[in-house]
């Protein structure tokens, strides 16, 4: 594997973590592990490994657990073997450490077992990831990305869609509409009961409107349906 980082001493420095359990302090700033992850889903997959005769493929998520299909539930990082096509799990989320020493950011997975996984996280313009398994127990991930640079992301959790936010404003703007118009009725002219409700002939007759296009609707389709039985 290029750029090799795994002889780092990566146990010699260690970060307590910043705000939640998934952002840690590094003396270059804060690095954010969401960043490196999906909700529900890996948002590194089908990475094969760095060493061809190794048919597996491997995906990685950080900060949110994501499960697949076989063994692969509640996973950081699971492999898959590309000729029987089933997933192994070996890494979880829960009791990962963290150190940050020489610029690069370590965290150390296990499986809850005796598998362990190191994921070394190296700042870059670039975004790939490489992996490799060192033996059964052992394997190494290395994910280049301007993320891994300590301060350059914030996770942002998915807003609103347009349609949605289109919504809340048409709502805000009738509701808005209807509470102004029933107070100046209510003061300026005066109005009580059903009067209050603005231009209320007008929406009287859209609604005559509309009703009358049903009948009309359904008056064609069933005159059809007789002509049909003819």
């Amino acid at each position: 594997m290029q750029n090799d980082v795994s002889h780092l001493p990566y146990k010699l420095i260690f970060h307590k973590t910043h705000g939640d359990d998934c952002e840690y302090t590094t003396d270059e700033g804060i690095l954010d592990l969401k960043a490196f992850g999906y909700k529900n889903r890996p948002k590194y997959v089908d990475v094969r490994d760095s060493v061809s005769t190794n048919l597996v493929t491997y995906s990685f998520n950080g900060c949110f657990a994501y499960s697949t299909k076989d063994a692969c539930q509640n996973a950081a990082a699971c492999i898959t073997d590309e000729i029987s096509k089933k997933d192994r799990l070996i890494a979880r989320q829960e009791g990962r450490s963290f150190t940050h020493t020489q610029g690069v950011s370590t965290i150390i997975y296990t499986d809850g077992a005796s598998i362990k996984v190191q994921v070394f996280l190296l700042c870059s313009t670039s975004e790939s990831m490489k992996a490799q398994r060192a033996d059964d127990n052992n394997y190494i991930i290395q994910i280049e990305s301007k993320c891994a640079c300590p301060g350059k992301c914030t996770y942002k959790s998915n807003g609103l869609t347009g349609g949605a936010v289109f919504i809340i404003i048409l709502i805000c703007i009738i509701t808005t509409y209807l509470i102004i118009s029933i107070i100046f009725l209510r003061f300026v002219k005066h109005e009580q009961g059903i009067n209050l409700i603005p231009n209320r002939t007008l929406w009287l007759q859209i609604g005559a409107d509309a009703m009358n296009g049903v009948r009309f609707t359904v008056s064609k389709v069933r005159g059809r349906d007789s002509y049909e039985k003819l």
